[in-house]
């Protein structure tokens, strides 16, 4: 077999510590507007673009990704409605999700915004989500590091990002430690204590961050409400993965307070609007049972019990499908959930994808054609079908589906990877090799990048070829970039 000709690289982006890039967020303030008598740091619209692009590239060679249309178009949703409340800005906004428990979101330069997984699980209502987001974008909107990035010229740009990468890794995870390591010499702590926000900055974000909030439709009480949720994760788990910058200058109960009297002078009709939770409760579903421990996750949805939805009984049939010890309970978890919300395109693609995992390609097909036929756009339907087609032996169709897919997530290693074997089963040999070096290179892996770039070298018999492999190249440039130092040599 053709497959067994192939190293594929390591599973999906490897998990480190998520502040180790959310320096981004404070340099969304700095870049977005040039400063004036910045000196180092005066940027034009264009630097901050690319910036941007390779601070995007950074994030993406850290951090673990969640690609997944259900949640990756809800969370866009709610960011896209709290930016059109705000002035205009100079880029798009571009939304990914961080596979990370901590109760946090960041926005980077040129409109990279970034949301963890942990806040969407530690908060009730999506109001409570979209108060924090509009308290970052607040953040941004308001120029807050800006202001002191003016007076700030002794450090060149790689110390400074270091700097607000200390900062950020101390204020985003609470690990004050792991961020400090990052600040080197006297220059650099000195700068790194004075980029830190004030109370007033704080106080700022939260008001400014409720007009976003009102002016968007939400229920104006999310961020208090969110602030509260954050008061009781403080005290259950000592702080843990809360930001400090929720828990410190000025402290969550005067945050709280006063927030509660802005709201208490809000017409009635604004005040009383009610939560509209059925997308936030559906995504956060998914990623409870999907990227969280399965065990965890058995647990929490076993919980629930009798009162169990449609979509709680989703839930737990995807977490026993990834559990070892309870996989033989999925089938008979996914009939129930089939049974209960069977037209629902997400409980086919789930059920379809368990089927396929478990070698019951009927029924698999049948899920999977019936969960496309109710969502063609889904990049995961199409992905399980393009993946269920290449196990029948029919390559050629399932290029076709996995290079639908492809194009819509082009930086997935996972994608890249089934992509590129596909390939080769289909008799494409360097289109194969120079997928599955692009799955490496996304997967981070630079031993398995140099053993499949070569094969790809190899393989190469056309100008177009050698075309395809120089723009290859100059992706892996640019995130080679953010490797350990000697790893691609």
């Amino acid at each position: 077999m053709f497959a067994n000709r192939f190293r594929s690289p390591r599973g999906f982006v490897r998990r480190t510590a998520a502040a180790l890039a959310a320096c981004v967020f404070f340099l969304t303030a700095v870049l977005a507007t040039p400063v004036a008598q910045a000196g180092f740091f005066s940027f034009d619209l264009k630097d901050e673009r690319e910036l941007g692009e390779k601070f995007n590239a950074l994030i993406r060679a850290r951090m673990p990704l969640i690609e997944d249309t259900e949640i990756n178009d809800y969370v866009t949703g709610v960011v896209d409605k709290l930016v059109r409340a705000m002035p205009p800005q100079p880029f798009p906004f571009n939304v990914a999700i961080v596979n990370n428990n901590a109760v946090n979101a960041f926005a980077g330069p040129a409109g990279y915004v970034f949301v963890f997984t942990g806040l969407m699980l530690h908060m009730e209502h999506e109001s409570e989500m979209a108060g924090v987001l509009a308290h970052e974008l607040a953040h941004v909107s308001q120029r807050h590091i800006a202001k002191r990035m003016g007076e700030i010229q002794a450090l060149s740009i790689g110390q400074l990002v270091g700097v607000l990468a200390g900062v950020v890794l101390g204020q985003t995870t609470g690990n004050r430690d792991l961020g400090a390591a990052l600040a080197i010499g006297s220059q650099a702590a000195t700068a790194q204590a004075y980029l830190k926000y004030s109370r007033d900055d704080e106080r700022e974000a939260d008001q400014v961050g409720m007009n976003y909030l009102v002016k968007a439709g939400y229920p104006p009480r999310g961020l208090v409400e969110a602030f509260e949720t954050m008061r009781k994760l403080k005290w259950m788990q000592g702080a843990g993965d809360i930001p400090t910058y929720l828990s410190t200058h000025p402290g969550l109960e005067e945050r709280m307070s006063y927030l509660k009297d802005r709201v208490g002078k809000l017409p009635a009709d604004i005040q009383n609007r009610k939560d509209n939770d059925a997308a936030f409760k559906r995504a956060q579903m998914l990623v409870r049972a999907r990227y969280t421990d399965p065990k965890n996750a058995v647990s929490y949805f076993q919980k629930i019990g009798d009162k169990a939805t449609c979509l709680d009984k989703l839930g737990l049939a995807i977490a026993l499908s990834r559990s070892l010890e309870d996989v033989g309970k999925a089938k008979p978890a996914f009939e129930a959930a089939l049974a209960c919300g069977g037209n629902d395109p997400l409980v086919l693609r789930e059920s379809g994808r368990f089927y396929l995992k478990i070698r019951d390609f009927a029924r698999a097909k049948s899920l999977l054609e019936a969960a496309l036929r109710a969502n063609p756009n889904d990049i995961d339907s199409n992905y399980e079908y393009g993946r269920m087609l290449a196990q029948e032996g029919n390559y050629k169709a399932a290029v076709a589906y996995l290079e639908q897919v492809k194009l819509r997530v082009p930086e997935n290693s996972e994608i890249r990877a089934t992509y590129g074997q596909v390939l080769g089963q289909a008799g494409d040999v360097f289109h194969a090799y120079l997928n599955l070096t692009y799955a490496a290179i996304y997967d981070n892996n630079p031993r398995q990048v140099k053993f499949q770039l070569e094969k790809a070298k190899a393989a190469a018999k056309s100008d177009a070829d050698r075309r395809e492999l120089a723009r290859l190249e100059e992706t892996l440039k640019k995130r080679a970039e953010f490797w350990k130092k000697g790893s691609f040599e």
